[in-house]
């Protein structure tokens, strides 16, 4: 756990929960939408599948 926050904060945010309202705002998606795909992908994914699903707009998964 301890390099996931690493992870986050070296991208600005504080912990999880901020990097995924990060990745909410940055790609017009509501925050619900984008806990929801983190918790189905799992913490691992927070910096792979989770930001390319993100950046497709969520179309992936609709």
């Amino acid at each position: 756990m301890g390099d996931l926050i690493l992870n986050y904060r070296a991208c600005g945010a504080e912990c999880r929960e901020d990097w995924l309202r990060m990745l909410a705002n940055e790609n017009g998606l509501p925050f619900g939408t984008v806990q929801r795909l983190a918790e189905e992908l799992g913490e691992r994914e927070d910096f792979g599948e989770l930001v390319e699903l993100c950046e497709l707009g969520g179309r992936a998964v609709q």
